[in-house]
């Protein structure tokens, strides 16, 4: 992620800098009116256990820019199961959060050079898309960090660390 990128970032994020995984950089300036994070603290625990996608609910839950998640694999969807999610989020609904993976590694065209951050949604296909489409900056989601050897495993050659 550029610099211009994380101060981006750093103004659409809503957290709390006491329980985020979010680097200081991105923190933003937090109103008292911010009521969109929930906080809990994370530990060991909070790691992945078995897999990726192991993860101890408790973990806070963040507001991600869209901007910034990356969706490696193709999504299949049920058009009819976004469009009523897309009703659904209209009316003020709440959704369970999606979960992000987030790794900080080097790229491997410099892999020498600094550790950047990169997120990727590899299910909520169905969240995602109509949090999308309905043109909404941010989704709610659990951050799992995970460690870039284990995200190769993933994403193969495309893999960009």
């Amino acid at each position: 992620m550029t610099s211009v990128a994380a101060q981006e970032l750093s103004s659409a994020v809503i957290e709390d800098p006491a329980t985020s995984c979010l680097p200081q950089e991105l923190q933003p300036h937090q109103s008292p009116s911010d009521t969109a994070t929930v906080t809990a603290s994370q530990t060991q625990d909070d790691r992945p256990s078995s897999s990726v996608f192991s993860r101890n609910e408790e973990a806070p839950v963040h507001n991600v820019p869209m901007r910034v998640i990356q969706r490696p694999l193709p999504s299949e969807l049920d058009e009819n199961k976004v469009l009523t999610f897309m009703e659904e989020m209209k009316r003020g609904d709440s959704f369970t959060p999606i979960e992000i993976i987030k790794v900080k590694s080097a790229l491997k065209v410099n892999p020498t050079g600094p550790k950047e951050a990169f997120y990727f949604a590899m299910g909520g296909c169905h969240r995602f898309e109509a949090t999308k489409r309905l043109g909404w900056e941010t989704i709610r989601a659990r951050i799992i960090e995970v460690p870039a050897k284990q995200m190769r495993v993933y994403l193969g050659a495309g893999s960009p660390f």
